[in-house]
């Protein structure tokens, strides 16, 4: 919780303007039990994000990690490569602060991930082909980034009410970053989801289902060793999505391998920008555009 002095200072304004500001309903706030304003920083997160302002002093805010990059201008590109850098070289607090500012920034988790995460990524995978240490490094860059990714994850405003989603690799998938991405970009859409992560046995994620009764269910693959069966199971899952009233939307670089036919109610999605289109249309009445 910060406050109200700490927020203006973050955000280079008076602490008059920020008690203003909560008064006038703009930034949500709690009362202390002697009636001083508290402010969630998440709620901060989004007031700074919506309002399009600068985090002057990311300190004050609780997160020193944005120091190096609060105020840095960078394209995808750029910020591919450094934090390419920052994952091979394990430095955790840049890589976080680098992904932290771009979400503050105005950009949605979708576009982090497709951005700057997934090109970084993409050539940490490729390590493994120089032998021995080309191991060691893609396994601390992937730790490095699911750490980012957490402390990402801790920005997001309690979905509260929100749609429920639930999902996971399959069995055979260790993989654990796609499917925590693909978690964050539905709680950046206000969804309650559920990430029950690697080597989840597609029958357990259908027992979830049944509990849980979400409106969306994802599947990450990253691995395909036996793409028939797996495929089969996939459109048997798909069915019991459906029969309860869900949506079934899978992705993941070896999703292609499947070969999944079109069919009422299963996705397949190339990228979390498709993701969170989804997501965001089942959030809209029926019959509505959003436009």
């Amino acid at each position: 919780m910060l406050t109200t002095r700490q927020l203006a200072d973050a955000i280079g304004v008076s602490e008059s303007s920020v008690k203003r500001w909560i008064d006038d309903g703009r930034i949500g706030a709690i009362r202390t039990a002697g009636g001083h304003r508290r402010v969630r920083v998440e709620e901060a997160a989004r007031y700074v994000r919506e309002a399009g302002m600068a985090i002057e002093r990311p300190e004050s805010l609780g997160l020193p990690d944005l120091a190096a990059h609060a105020r840095r201008k960078a394209t995808d590109g750029e910020a591919g490569e450094m934090l390419y850098d920052y994952l091979t070289t394990g430095l955790a607090a840049e890589a976080t602060g680098l992904l932290m500012a771009r979400f503050l920034a105005g950009a949605s988790v979708a576009q982090v991930v497709d951005g700057p995460l997934v090109q970084a990524m993409t050539k940490v995978g490729e390590l493994w082909r120089s032998g021995p240490n080309g191991i060691l490094l893609e396994h601390r860059a992937t730790e490095v980034a699911l750490r980012a990714l957490v402390r990402l994850r801790a920005l997001l405003r309690p979905p509260g009410e929100g749609l429920v989603s639930v999902g996971g690799a399959p069995a055979g998938d260790p993989y654990v970053l796609a499917s925590m991405s693909a978690a964050a970009v539905l709680e950046d859409e206000g969804f309650r989801a559920t990430n029950l992560g690697p080597e989840t046995p597609l029958g357990t994620l259908g027992l979830s289902v049944e509990k849980l009764r979400p409106r969306l269910v994802w599947i990450s693959v990253s691995v395909a060793n036996d793409a028939t069966g797996l495929r089969r199971e996939v459109l048997g899952l798909a069915d019991r999505v459906r029969a309860l009233g869900g949506i079934l939307v899978v992705g993941g670089a070896q999703v292609d391998r499947l070969l999944l036919p079109r069919k009422q109610a299963l996705y397949v999605g190339g990228s979390m920008a498709e993701l969170r289109a989804i997501a965001h249309g089942l959030k809209l009445p029926a019959g509505g555009t959003g436009g």
